[in-house]
C-alpha cells in the first residue's frame, strides 16, 4: 500500500493535464499511487488523453466517467477518486496547475511520519499566475508565518508548525486543494467534498476539515503553481459561471459552515463572510437592474452584519425598490394602447400618465470591505 494517493480530476484539458501529471511523476518521493479521473471529456480530447496515459504506462490508475453536458463536477470526480484510493493520505492537484517543488511529498512524509500523534491535515502554499504573470498575494494562507511568529508558534525540526483552528482563521484565505494533504479517515468521516457546490467547494472542504481535525501541520513552503483561469475563457469552473452564480455558491459555503460547524470560531468566521457575500450579491443585482431583489439581499446582509454605511445603503435601496414596485403595479393597471412603429406614442402616453420621467436616484456605490481582502481574489 502506498503512503500517498494523488488524485487528478480532469475534463477537456489534455494539454494542461499532461503538465500536471508530469509534475507528480517528477516527485522525489516515490511511494505514491496516482489516480486520474476523466470527468466525461468530449470525444475530440479522448485520443490525446489515451496517448498521455499510454506513455506513462501502468503506474497510473485511470477512470473515465460517463459523459454529461457539464460533467459531474470536480467534487464528484475527486470523491470518486478518493473512494478508489488505497493510501492513508490523499493529495489533490488541479489538471491546469502543477507542483513546482520536487520534494513536496518527501517533506510531507517526513513531517507526518515523525509526528507523535497522527497528522490529520498537512498544508503548504502556492504561487498564483494570470496569463503567465505572477500575481501579488496573499491569496490563500501565505500570510500565516507572521501570524504564527507573533503568537510564538515555532516550527518543529522539519520546519512545520502545529496550528490550531483559531490560528488558521487569522489568515485571510484558506488552503487550496493543490497544497492540502488530508488523512483518508478524516476525509471519509466528513463525507468528502460537497458535490452540490460547483465553486469554492475547496473552501467548503477546508472549513469542514479544520472543524474536525485534531493535528494540523503547516509548512511555510511554496510547492505549487496555480494558473488563474483567463476571465475571457470558458474552460474552467470559475469562468463557466457568472459572477452572480459564484456569489450564490459562496453563500452556500458560509451558510453550511454557520449551521454545521461545531467550532465557535468557524461559525463566527462564516457569519462575517456571509454578511459580506450578501452585500456583494445585493450590489450585483443593482448592477443588473434588479433593485427589488437587491433590496431583499441588502436587508438580509444588514441583519447579519449591520454597519452605518450599509444601513444607509439599504434604506436607499429599499426606497428604490418601492418606487420600482409601484411603477410595475401602475403599468399592470394601465391598458397599453396600440403602439406606432417608433414606439413614441406609447412613451408619450405613459409618461403623461405618471407625470414625467422618474428622477434619477443617487449612485449605490458605497464601499464595504470584506473581513480580509486576501481570501476574495479571483482564483
Amino acid at each position: 500500500m502506498s503512503f500517498f494517493t494523488v488524485i487528478i480530476a480532469t475534463r477537456n484539458r489534455p494539454g494542461s493535464f499532461r503538465q500536471a501529471l508530469q509534475s507528480v511523476l517528477a516527485q522525489s518521493f516515490s511511494d505514491i499511487e496516482i489516480i486520474v479521473v476523466n470527468d466525461g471529456s468530449a470525444e475530440q480530447y479522448q485520443s490525446e488523453y489515451a496517448s498521455i496515459l499510454r506513455i506513462v504506462g501502468s503506474s497510473i490508475r485511470s477512470f473515465a466517467l460517463i459523459s454529461r453536458p457539464n460533467g459531474h463536477g470536480g467534487s464528484y470526480a475527486r470523491n470518486f477518486g478518493a473512494a478508489e484510493a488505497n493510501s492513508p493520505y490523499l493529495c489533490f492537484l488541479d489538471d491546469d496547475d502543477c507542483w513546482t517543488d520536487r520534494d513536496h511529498l518527501g517533506q510531507a512524509y517526513a513531517v507526518i511520519a515523525h509526528s507523535a500523534a497522527p497528522v490529520d491535515l498537512y498544508m503548504t502554499n502556492q504561487a498564483a499566475f494570470l496569463g503567465g504573470e505572477p500575481q501579488p498575494g496573499p491569496i490563500w494562507i501565505e500570510d500565516l508565518p507572521p501570524v504564527l511568529a507573533r503568537l510564538g508558534n515555532r516550527p518543529d525540526q522539519h520546519g512545520a508548525h502545529s496550528v490550531t483552528v483559531d490560528e488558521l482563521l487569522q489568515s485571510g484565505g484558506f488552503c487550496h486543494l493543490n497544497t492540502l494533504i488530508v488523512r483518508r479517515s478524516l476525509y471519509d468521516m466528513i463525507g468528502g467534498m460537497e458535490e452540490a457546490i460547483r465553486w469554492e467547494e475547496d473552501r467548503d472542504l477546508y472549513l469542514r476539515l479544520i472543524d474536525r481535525a485534531v493535528v494540523i501541520k503547516y509548512a511555510p513552503l511554496t510547492v505549487a503553481r496555480h494558473n488563474i483561469p483567463d476571465p475571457a475563457g470558458s474552460g474552467s469552473a470559475t469562468t463557466a459561471l457568472t459572477k452572480f452564480q459564484r456569489h450564490l455558491f459562496r453563500l452556500m459555503v458560509f451558510d453550511r459552515a454557520l449551521h454545521l460547524a461545531s467550532h465557535p470560531s468557524i461559525r463566527a468566521h462564516a457569519h462575517r463572510h456571509k454578511a459580506y457575500t450578501l452585500k456583494r450579491i445585493s450590489e450585483a443585482l443593482v448592477t443588473a437592474g434588479r433593485p427589488i431583489e437587491a433590496a431583499l439581499y441588502a436587508r438580509e446582509a444588514l441583519s447579519t452584519g449591520p454597519t452605518a454605511k450599509w444601513t444607509a445603503y439599504t434604506a436607499w435601496l429599499t426606497l428604490r425598490a418601492t418606487v420600482k414596485s409601484r411603477d410595475q403595479a401602475h403599468l399592470r393597471r394601465i391598458p397599453k394602447p396600440v403602439e406606432d412603429q417608433s414606439g413614441s406614442l406609447w412613451r408619450r402616453w405613459y409618461f403623461g400618465q405618471v407625470g414625467g420621467q422618474r428622477p434619477q436616484l443617487p449612485s449605490p456605490a458605497i464601499p464595504d470591505h470584506p473581513p480580509s481582502d486576501s481570501g476574495w481574489k479571483i482564483r
